[in-house]
């Protein structure tokens, strides 16, 4: 399974990071500009784009949404990571929410 994480951590690796380059084939990351995943993931079409929801959740759906509107991409599976129950409200129309232990869990599958 092809993934493309994007993390607004200000840290260059993250605990989701490493594990998910550790069980699965992580072919993009982007840690600092929605424009910029939205434009590596058009060019690299992931199988699944995982978004750790925990920081700045405005700015996360703001950037699945530009993803999910263009057509080349809007069929790829969005996994929000670590949201609070409010914020994963907001955004279950365009992907699931999961804890990190659920995508550890389905990495691990």
């Amino acid at each position: 399974m092809k993934l493309f994480i994007i993390d607004w951590s200000k840290e260059l690796t993250t605990p989701l990071i490493d594990f998910c380059k550790k069980n699965a084939d992580v072919v993009g990351i982007e840690l600092r500009d929605g424009s910029e995943a939205y434009r590596k993931t058009g060019l690299l079409k992931p199988d699944v784009i995982v978004i750790n929801y925990a920081t700045k959740p405005s700015h996360c759906r703001q950037t699945a949404d530009s993803i999910r509107q263009r057509k080349a991409t809007s069929q790829i599976p969005i996994y929000f990571i670590d949201g609070a129950e409010e914020e994963n409200e907001l955004a279950e129309h365009m992907g699931i929410c999961f804890s990190q232990e659920e995508l550890q869990d389905l990495l691990l599958e």
